[in-house]
């Protein structure tokens, strides 16, 4: 049985809709929905993240949503997200505050997060947006 709170997959639908009037009525009233973690331990913002849902992601870090958000693993989603080849996301969240030397549960960098998954093509592509990285 799932402990994610109706209230998630409520501003979690809401968002990726594009129903951010609703969201935003939600959010008044469960302001603590910015931070509550789904079963795999992702908050909404997370989750759209890895559906490469920049408008959703937009929307809720302006309503104070963290971009360092990490799961239940310990995983960024800056790190998904690069995993996932989301370039247009991954620029967006760096340049919006998103930590590009943050460091996973095991203390491994993006960096060593990639080369692990064999993501060569964006680690080329984060080499030559971030030369000094």
């Amino acid at each position: 049985m799932s402990t994610t709170s109706p209230e998630w997959y409520q501003l979690r639908n809401m968002v990726s809709q594009g129903d951010f009037s609703s969201a935003a009525a939600l959010l008044r009233t469960h302001p603590h929905l910015l931070e509550e973690r789904n079963g795999i331990g992702e908050t909404v913002l997370h989750f759209l993240a890895i559906e490469d849902h920049l408008s959703g992601v937009e929307w809720l870090h302006a309503q104070g949503a963290s971009l360092n958000a990490s799961n239940k693993f310990g995983t960024p989603l800056l790190f998904e997200v690069a995993q996932l080849g989301y370039h247009d996301l991954f620029l967006w969240l760096v340049n919006h505050g998103a930590d590009l030397n943050q460091a996973n549960e095991s203390g491994d960098s993006l960096h060593d997060y990639l080369v692990e998954y064999r993501c060569d093509k964006m680690l080329k592509f984060i080499g030559e947006q971030f030369p000094a990285i």
